[in-house]
């Protein structure tokens, strides 16, 4: 049985984010925006993420439907958060019937590229179940907060065993072996759901298991964890519900080693 294991979401936790969504309904971009807070605003809102880079969409004329890239995408889509439960043949529905097309994405692709030009891009599409629509576009770029190397040595040191559980796609998580990260570590589209059986699942071969999240899509696991920190770097006013679940905030990621040391060694 293992010691430790520290289990990290990405988005605002490890990266600092820069969010837009593309506004289809009413054709403007909204920027810095909360990707769970488009979703929770109604029931059967769900994050739908095709399985394809960003950049490779250009290949394709921009009026090509979405319900098309989708089908020109071997590796499909997957659903990665929703407000409540929404399957695949709901959301790919939902996309069907909406106008949105490769140009809308390609929209707010660029408004991130423009601001973030860095190697981390992921975009997905939120689907409304409920009148089977796309309201919005999301597109997000990242940079790592300072410091992110170092803690991760840091834990290592300690005798952690370093795991990811994101719901972005494997292609957007596949510079994390830079830092260091096994492969097999890195679990990418998990749901609320998902990271919850992570954590569940560490917990049965490891002493103690720490969670680290900054969003409504880390609530379950930081339940589920002997230890939930709750990372405020991304965004200093969490939801309430966050504090209700999380054991402790840090305000900057660097803390995350001395914090582990004081509740869990």
């Amino acid at each position: 049985m293992g010691e430790l294991a520290v289990v990290l979401d990405v988005a605002g936790t490890l990266l600092r984010m820069y969010r837009v969504a593309n506004d289809l309904l009413r054709r403007r971009i909204l920027e810095r925006i909360v990707t769970a807070q488009l979703i929770i605003e109604r029931p059967g809102r769900a994050l739908v993420v095709p399985q394809m880079d960003p950049g490779d969409v250009r290949r394709y004329p921009e009026d090509t439907h979405l319900l098309r890239l989708i089908e020109l995408c071997s590796e499909g889509i997957e659903i990665s958060c929703y407000s409540t439960p929404v399957s695949q043949s709901d959301a790919l529905e939902a996309i069907r019937r909406s106008d949105a097309t490769v140009r809308d994405l390609l929209v707010a692709h660029d408004a991130v590229r423009q601001r973030c030009p860095e190697t981390y891009h992921t975009t997905g599409i939120i689907v409304d179940s409920m009148d089977m629509t796309v309201p919005y576009i999301v597109s997000t770029g990242g940079v790592p907060f300072p410091g992110v190397k170092s803690v991760l040595d840091e834990l290592r040191a300690m005798g952690a065993d370093i795991y990811i559980a994101s719901g972005d796609s494997p292609r957007s998580l596949i510079h994390l072996i830079d830092y260091g990260i096994d492969p097999e570590n890195i679990c990418s589209v998990a749901d609320p759901i998902r990271k919850k059986e992570i954590v569940k699942r560490l917990k049965e071969n490891h002493r103690a298991v720490v969670m680290v999240g900054d969003g409504l899509n880390d609530i379950y696991a930081l339940e589920e964890a002997d230890l939930g920190v709750l990372t405020v770097q991304q965004n200093p006013d969490p939801h309430p519900r966050l504090l209700e679940v999380a054991d402790i905030m840090i305000g900057d990621i660097r803390q995350l080693p001395v914090t582990v040391k004081a509740y869990i060694l």
